[in-house]
């Protein structure tokens, strides 16, 4: 019962705020959900006794997933000066990183160089990984007569909460062959194939109903890889989770645990989704 109605309450706030909230507002509701995340991560890492730095870690996640950010394609003048701005960021952040853990005097030097990994590994997971959620939603919507960042939005969420939910239903009746009994020994291959087919179905009514905009080949696409890279992100927050011996990353949402548990799939999809999409419009 905690499930359905947390997801009762959490499924129209994220369609809202896909749909109507600017690009400023937008960003600043994906950074706070990371640093949610960010924060889970690193009492993951402190369960496993790792000695993590978590303000810089927001400091750094913050500042790379505003520098990651696409320029607007209405104004040139800012895409020429942002141009090269990636890089450098990336630089400084990874510098920083080894300079906040190299001089630690109370850690001997294993517990510095583990740190280090830990707090790197950190800001780069949430920051690369949720910098093209930005970008997606509004990076194609260029001419504005047809914009197509918030159908695919929209489309992706759908397909991997619908996927999760398959795979969860199929899985406990169906489900008999694990496939990762040593990241996650619930999930069986009955499962991620009912998880597959519901994302597919449940995109393709989308794209019939809503989003005719969106060619129906690539939304059946999208979806099908959204939901095998969505299994991939599950499975890598499942690695963490078995190696801090919890069971969720926190008990942040009734019935669902922690922002990672419910991101966890969206981390690796959105990326998968952005490239994707470069490819196809650009």
């Amino acid at each position: 019962m905690k499930r359905t109605l947390s997801a009762l309450v959490l499924v129209p706030v994220a369609i809202l705020v896909v749909v109507y909230a600017p690009p400023a507002v937008y960003l600043v509701g994906v950074g706070v959900l990371g640093s949610l995340c960010l924060h889970e991560y690193f009492g993951l890492m402190k369960n496993m006794g790792v000695r993590v730095r978590p303000a810089f870690g927001f400091a750094a996640f913050w500042f790379l997933l505003v520098a990651l950010q696409p320029a607007p394609p209405a104004l040139p003048w800012l895409a020429s000066r942002h141009e090269g701005l990636p890089l450098p960021a990336l630089l400084a952040v990874l510098v920083a990183a080894f300079l906040v853990n190299m001089w630690r005097p109370a850690l001997p030097v294993r517990d510095r160089a583990q740190a280090l990994l830990a707090d790197a590994l950190g800001v780069f997971y949430f920051a690369i990984f949720l910098s093209p959620v930005v970008a997606v939603r509004y990076g194609f919507d260029a001419p504005a007569d047809a914009p197509v960042g918030m159908p695919w939005t929209v489309t992706l969420l759908a397909a991997v909460w619908a996927g999760d939910t398959g795979a969860l239903a199929v899985g406990k009746t169906w489900g008999r062959t694990p496939f990762a009994p040593l990241l996650s020994p619930k999930k069986s291959y009955e499962g991620a194939a009912g998880g597959l087919l519901a994302g597919v179905l449940v995109a393709a009514v989308l794209q019939r109903f809503l989003f005719p905009v969106l060619p129906l080949g690539h939304v059946v696409a999208v979806a099908a890889l959204a939901g095998v890279f969505g299994q991939l992100g599950d499975l890598g927050e499942s690695m963490l989770k078995r190696a801090a011996e919890v069971k969720d990353s926190s008990r942040l949402i009734p019935g669902h645990g922690g922002a990672l548990d419910r991101m966890d799939s969206l981390l690796f999809a959105f990326p998968m989704l952005y490239v994707y999409l470069f490819f196809l419009y650009r």
